[in-house]
């Protein structure tokens, strides 16, 4: 590095390999090095796997994504910033729990949603429903329905607003447009895998409610339009958080929970271990999850699904069932 005296005043810029700037008054002269020391370090190529896959899921996810544009922060660069912890990378490989994507940026929870089986004229077929109903203030609930084709890929199937959820009771749904299925004794079985999405919207006072029936929404991408661009804004609605789960190909639908119990889900974040204790037990009965991480990987903790906070360490955590549950095991990279 030097320092030069100018006599035409400041010198700035490049000139061949030598970078020049200004500090203190004087010019500074140093060199310039294109190349940085070790660009492919193993944090580094997992790092950029990382922003590769966020960037291809928000341009999936891009026509659903509720999220308000501030400024130059469109809200696909919000999307990624809100989910970029839900993913992680293992020798460059970029993984992602699709189940805790956010399309929102919402704080009040909603239901776990369900896959049921309806019957119609005698026809069995697939519905989509929220376990049980949400807060009596939310007057619509949003579904995103899209068929996971690769990694990173998703293609939106269809998608639907369902608007005074709860006037059917605890359960409700409705029969999802473009899935591919077909029966089975009775039984739905899926012929490719699907990701499914809902989250729930209240209106905070009755010029929202009279100004949304005003307003041209016909399915989420419309709406997600509106929320980008303002038109509707968090003043006047509020949302919830984003609820997600995955159809496997070949899976078949929930049954009804008998009366008396409750179901427990226990999902892994990500491809970082495995997990059990999923089940219906009795109300009152003590229920034991375990998590068992993969190699490479340390198991952090439990959280209620739609929270980041950790409600117990313990690998094997045992809990007194009072209604359902929805649990998600959080592992981390071990780096030791």
């Amino acid at each position: 590095m030097g320092k030069v005296t100018s006599l035409y005043g400041k010198t700035m810029g490049k000139i061949g390999s030598i970078v020049f700037s200004t500090s203190g008054g004087q010019t500074i002269a140093r060199e310039y090095n294109p190349h940085v020391a070790n660009p492919n370090t193993q944090a580094q190529v997992n790092q950029r796997a990382r922003m590769k896959l966020m960037s291809q899921l928000s341009s999936s996810l891009s026509p659903v994504i509720a999220m308000t544009k501030e400024g130059l922060v469109s809200k696909r660069n919000k999307f990624v910033k809100k989910n970029f912890d839900n993913s992680y990378a293992l020798d460059g490989n970029a993984q992602i729990s699709y189940e805790n994507v956010q399309l929102t940026e919402g704080s009040v929870g909603l239901p776990q949603i369900i896959t049921t089986i309806g019957e119609t004229g005698g026809v069995v077929h697939p519905v989509i429903a929220l376990a049980s109903a949400p807060a009596q203030n939310i007057s619509r609930v949003v579904y995103c329905i899209f068929e996971k084709t690769q990694e990173a890929r998703l293609s939106l199937v269809s998608s639907t607003i369902v608007s005074n959820p709860t006037a059917e009771g605890a359960i409700f749904g409705f029969e999802p447009l473009g899935l591919s299925w077909r029966t089975s004794e009775d039984q739905i079985v899926y012929n490719k895998e699907y990701v499914i999405y809902a989250y729930g919207m209240a209106d905070t006072s009755e010029k929202a409610t009279a100004r949304y029936g005003n307003l041209n929404v016909q399915s989420a991408s419309d709406l997600a339009t509106l929320v980008a661009n303002r038109t509707i804004s968090f003043e006047d609605y509020q949302f919830t958080q984003t609820r997600g789960t995955t159809i496997g190909q070949g899976s078949g639908g929930d049954t009804p929970t008998p009366a008396g119990q409750a179901k427990v889900y226990v999902t892994a974040l990500g491809q970082g271990g495995t997990v059990s204790g999923a089940g219906t037990y009795p109300i009152g009965q003590q229920v034991t999850v375990t998590a068992t991480p993969n190699s490479g990987f340390y198991f952090k903790g439990w959280a209620n699904n739609g929270s980041a906070q950790i409600i117990s360490t313990a690998a094997s955590y045992t809990f007194t069932l009072q209604g359902q549950t929805d649990l998600v095991a959080m592992f981390d990279i071990d780096t030791i």
